[in-house]
């Protein structure tokens, strides 16, 4: 019989224990959105494309919350590099820490600060509060030539992100979003082989 791979510490999350498996899902469902988003492929009975965009822009900003609860050395890790203190033992410590850390990221990253808001838009439908600058939009144009199983004429969906009224093919805005995270980690060593995540199937030895 094979190996069993490591367990999840987490008893209510399927075997994701680690930010590196966030990065990994980040990458997935990029690379699904994309998929989805191409014009190649037959017309889909379900826009997929705003349903990729919405688990990314979650799955991205949530980084956040993966980074600072995974332990705390990594607490002092992101406190150093962003030049912020938080009390670890003091009642509400780590929460005010989290949102320090989440304010110099938004800060430092304007594809995270996007995510951000169209996360948190997506998951609660209507915020208290919301950034007037930006806003995600579907669009659709007409189909100048044929391609794949698009004709002449047919509208073809795309999504957009404007931010003070710059327009952003949303793809860009989640790749930028993607490389400063693989930056991040890469530059802290917060990427481990022990981390990476099993197959569905592991083969049994011949």
């Amino acid at each position: 019989m094979p190996e069993q791979p490591k367990q999840s510490t987490l008893s209510n999350v399927f075997g994701i224990y680690a930010p590196q498996h966030i990065f990994t899902k980040i990458a997935v469902e990029l690379w699904r959105y994309q998929d989805a988003s191409s014009i190649w492929t037959k017309n889909e009975p379900f826009p997929e494309p705003l349903f990729m965009a919405f688990n990314l822009a979650v799955t991205i900003w949530h980084m956040t919350d993966w980074l600072w609860m995974s332990g705390p050395t990594n607490r002092q890790l992101l406190a150093r590099k962003f030049g912020f203190k938080y009390e670890e033992l003091k009642k509400g410590g780590l929460d005010k820490g989290l949102k320090a850390f989440q304010d110099k990221v938004r800060a430092d990253c304007p594809a995270l600060n996007v995510c951000e808001e169209i996360a948190n838009a997506s998951k609660h439908m209507r915020r208290r509060t919301t950034n007037p600058n930006i806003k995600a939009a579907v669009e659709w144009h007409p189909a100048i030539e044929p391609l794949g199983d698009v004709k002449r004429g047919d509208l073809v969906m795309s999504l957009s992100i404007y931010d003070n009224g710059k327009k952003q093919d949303a793809a860009r805005v989640f790749i930028e979003a993607m490389g400063y995270w693989e930056k991040f980690m890469m530059d802290n060593c917060l990427f481990s082989a022990e981390d990476i995540l099993p197959r569905k199937i592991i083969p049994a030895r011949p």
